[in-house]
C-alpha cells in the first residue's frame, strides 16, 4: 500500500471512532435529558390538598423473586384513575433509585390510567418504562406482578389489568413479557399469598 493510502486509512479511522464516542455521549445525553423531563413531569403534576392516605404497594426483590407488601403515605386525589397513578407512581418511585431490590429503567413513569367498567384498568406508561426496563423474563414478570397486586390492593374493584407504552400496545416490556394481554389480579394475587 502507498504511505497516501495508509494515512488516509488512519484519518478515516480516526473519523470512525471520534463518530462513536460522539454517538455514545448523545445517546447519554438523551437519558439524562428524559430522565429531567420525567422528573419535572412529576414535580408539575396536580398535588391534592388531602391529607396522606397508607396505601399499600408490593415491592419486586429481584434476589429472590418475590413481592414484597409494604405501606407508605401518598397524599391522594379525589378522582379514582388519579389516585391509581398516584399510587402507581408511587411505586414507580420506589424502583427508580439504584439502590432499589428491583431497579427499572430511568425516567419511567405513569401517564395515565383508564377504567374500562368498574373492574379493569388500562396503565399507560411513558416509553423509558419499557425502552429502559431491564431485559428477563423473572425481572419483566415481577413489574408486572407487582403493578397488577399494588393497583388491585389499593382498589380491589380492579381485577384486570392491562398495560400500555405511549398510548399504544406493545408485543412485550423488554423482550419477555407479554404486554398484549389483561392480566388477573386474581391469578397473581394467589401466587403472592403462597408466598408469604
Amino acid at each position: 500500500m502507498t504511505r497516501r493510502v495508509l494515512v488516509m486509512f488512519a484519518v478515516l479511522a480516526a473519523i470512525a471512532v471520534g463518530l462513536g464516542f460522539y454517538a455514545l455521549h448523545l445517546k447519554r445525553k438523551v437519558a439524562r435529558d428524559e430522565q429531567l423531563a420525567a422528573e419535572q413531569q412529576r414535580a408539575l403534576a396536580p398535588l391534592s390538598n388531602g391529607p396522606p392516605t397508607t396505601v399499600t404497594l408490593y415491592i419486586a426483590s429481584d434476589s429472590d423473586g418475590t413481592l414484597r407488601r409494604t405501606q407508605v403515605n401518598v397524599t391522594l386525589p379525589p378522582e379514582r384513575t388519579e389516585r391509581d397513578r398516584a399510587v402507581l407512581r408511587a411505586l414507580f418511585e420506589q424502583y427508580l433509585p439504584s439502590s432499589s431490590p428491583h431497579p427499572i429503567g430511568a425516567g419511567a413513569d405513569v401517564r395515565d390510567v383508564y377504567l374500562l367498567g368498574d373492574d379493569t384498568a388500562v396503565v399507560d406508561t411513558n416509553a423509558a418504562f419499557a425502552d429502559a426496563h431491564p431485559s428477563g423474563v423473572l425481572a419483566e414478570e415481577l413489574t408486572v406482578a407487582s403493578i397488577v397486586v399494588t393497583l388491585n390492593a389499593n382498589d380491589s374493584k380492579i381485577g384486570r389489568v392491562k398495560i400500555l407504552v405511549n398510548g399504544q400496545e406493545r408485543e412485550t416490556l423488554a423482550g419477555h413479557a407479554d404486554l398484549r394481554r389483561f392480566y388477573e389480579a386474581s391469578n397473581i394475587g394467589q401466587v403472592v399469598k403462597d408466598m408469604q
